[in-house]
């Protein structure tokens, strides 16, 4: 497999977090994260991310904040609305 550069990497990363793609791929993409500290930061904010997302237990949205939500969704979807 070729060298990957940044955007190949930025492309293939969803692959290598959730598992997917070859062993070769995965090694490709490891051993340019390992060397381009632009591509390593984005990969362990990804994951960072990633593990504070998976941990958050659901929570309930108070009521007034779900009324003013449903309120402002139903404005905005009136002004996008056509007119016969």
């Amino acid at each position: 497999m070729r060298m990957m550069d940044c955007r190949d990497v930025l492309a293939n990363l969803s692959c290598y977090v959730n598992g997917d793609g070859s062993a070769e791929l995965r090694k490709t993409l490891e051993e340019h994260i390992a060397h381009c500290r632009p591509c390593r930061v984005v990969f362990d904010t990804t994951g960072k991310t990633l593990r504070i997302v998976l941990d958050v237990e659901p929570f309930e949205v108070p009521l007034a904040v779900s009324a003013r939500l449903y309120a402002r969704l139903e404005r905005v979807l009136a002004e996008e609305t056509p007119v016969p």
